[in-house]
């Protein structure tokens, strides 16, 4: 049996907006869940008085934010998902820094901001397995070797830092890593990376430092590393 969803008529000049709006407000009250299917474009375009070329703006707009699924088919249609937790964030983190809504200045302080509290709960919080993995990283980087490609060097740091987040044993830490370390990588694919500087001897330290829980010098160490990399990206800005 359908549900009987409150949705009002629209009467704005951006209505596909509202009905986005609407959407989510549905789904924040409760009255739509992960995987609850919405009434079709013609029965939502009745209910909002608008066309079902702006519901389906509107499905489009909300399907990118990662809230619905459009299936096709003849059983298809609008369905909740379980929610995109990283992809809305950390599209929007790469455009700002892409667009210029922040500046790379900004976005390397926040970065630093950022790291200094995940190192201090992964110091809390980090098990065995976690620093083990963060060793294989390691071991996989020393094994490539100074000849490492860029693309090779950026994913292994995107997939260290990624491992660090998840010591903290935060689901939300680990989104907001993601946020930060794809458009990180993205930037230094494009500008290269500082091939005088051993990034593996330094994270095998903050590693060291990780383990026997001391969070001053394993901030030290993983500090020093980003001042010496954001140092280095705004010099090629």
């Amino acid at each position: 049996m359908k549900k009987s969803l409150p949705f009002k008529p629209i009467r704005t000049k951006r209505a596909f907006e509202e009905v986005c709006d609407q959407i989510r407000e549905e789904i924040q009250s409760g009255n739509l869940a992960p995987g609850d299917k919405l009434p079709s474009e013609r029965e939502l375009a009745e209910q909002f008085h608008v066309s079902r070329s702006t519901v389906r703006e509107a499905f489009r707009t909300v399907e990118i934010g990662g809230v619905l699924e459009l299936q096709k088919g003849v059983r298809g249609g609008a369905v909740v998902l379980m929610g995109n937790e990283e992809r809305p964030i950390t599209q929007t983190m790469a455009d700002l820094l892409s667009l210029g809504g922040i500046s790379l200045r900004d976005y390397t302080e926040a970065r630093t901001c950022m790291q200094r509290e995940m190192i201090r709960l992964a110091c809390q919080r980090g098990t065995e397995e976690d620093f083990a993995d963060m060793e294989d990283n390691l071991g996989r980087m020393r094994a490539a070797g100074p000849g490492i490609s860029v693309e090779a060097r950026t994913m292994l740091t995107q997939e260290f830092y990624e491992t660090l987040a998840k010591a903290t044993h935060n689901g939300a830490m680990v989104v907001i890593m993601r946020a930060f370390t794809e458009p990180l990588s993205f930037y230094l694919n494009k500008i290269g990376v500082d091939r005088t500087w051993d990034v593996a001897t330094s994270r095998e330290k903050f590693l060291a430092h990780l383990r026997a829980r001391d969070v001053e010098a394993a901030t030290a160490e993983m500090v020093g590393h980003m001042d010496r990399l954001h140092a280095y990206m705004l010099s090629k800005q």
